[in-house]
């Protein structure tokens, strides 16, 4: 049903409730439609929910059986909401703050099932290009960036709720930061001296075995972009490296990946330094190891500054 149609109907509920002057019955319009409104808004967000899930599987979700929860309902109420606030003098702003708090709180649902934050954020993108029209049928609803990519306060969102309900089980031991999925610079420290000893035992040196790569990341006054580059430089560097390599954030100001020095590892860093300074303006350079640990420990605290 045309969404003028749902819009009549409302208004006149409410106009009889205030008890207006107008003594009539409503028309055959007014009965019919908020039955079938109701209809049509439960199919449309049937059909948004399937094609999500079905994105999501596609784009990368793991865990078939986890995707569906009651946080997965609330985005899906705020976009309706949001679609029909749209237009209307003062409610475009309230159906925005609704869907930033349930992104909010699909980021605190996923944190809770395990699920990590690239694959969280992958999650909202498939919502986003199924409203664009990624996912076959153009649904239309919201239409918040040009490629209808999800709004940055909506990944802000998604991430601080994300980060709320993951950071007091890292606090408390954990070696990965919450927010970027990376490595805690003291672990990388830990990985440096393990290579260190293998080495020795081996009979190699790591200046010859490893590399540091080392991402650069440039200091945004918006707080959502500073928000959301390390988790999107973490989501490049676990493309570039998806195995046992180890990826730290060393903040505030930089990445630092330990690699091995494998025949690939050129084609790999040219790839990602591509690709980052494409994406994000910032500098990515590759140096070796020392030979000895207490200047490769050195070394990694001068990056991190």
């Amino acid at each position: 049903m045309p969404e003028r149609v749902c819009r009549h109907y409302l208004g006149s509920a409410t106009t009889r409730a205030e008890g207006t002057d107008r003594h009539m019955e409503p028309d055959r319009e007014d009965r019919s439609a908020g039955p079938a409104c109701l209809r049509e808004t439960q199919l449309r967000e049937t059909r948004l929910r399937d094609e999500w899930r079905r994105r999501s599987l596609a784009t990368g979700w793991r865990m078939p059986d986890d995707w569906d929860s009651e946080a997965v309902d609330e985005v899906l109420a705020a976009c309706q909401n949001r679609a029909l606030a749209r237009g209307e003098a003062g409610l475009a702003a309230v159906g925005a703050t609704a869907l930033t708090a349930a992104c909010a709180g699909l980021g605190r649902s996923r944190a809770r099932a395990g699920v990590g934050i690239a694959e969280t954020i992958d999650d909202l993108a498939a919502l986003f290009a199924v409203l664009g029209g990624g996912g076959g049928e153009r649904t239309g609803v919201l239409g918040e960036g040009r490629h209808w990519d999800p709004a940055l306060r909506l990944v802000g969102a998604i991430a601080e709720g994300w980060a709320e309900e993951s950071v007091s089980q890292f606090a408390h031991g954990g070696c990965e930061d919450p927010l970027s999925g990376m490595a805690t610079l003291p672990y990388l420290r830990t990985r440096l001296a393990e290579v260190y000893r293998e080495a020795e035992q081996r009979g190699t040196s790591p200046a010859e075995t490893h590399r540091l790569l080392v991402v650069g990341l440039p200091r945004r006054p918006d707080p959502w972009r500073r928000l959301a580059l390390p988790i999107l430089v973490g989501r490049d560097l676990r493309a570039a490296f998806p195995g046992g390599e180890t990826l730290s954030l060393a903040k505030p100001g930089s990445a630092i990946a330990l690699v091995p020095a494998r025949r690939d590892l050129p084609l790999r860093y040219a790839r990602l330094r591509r690709n980052i300074q494409a994406a994000f303006g910032t500098q990515i350079r590759m140096t070796p190891l020392p030979g000895r640990l207490t200047e490769a420990l050195h070394l990694v605290d001068e990056l991190a500054r």
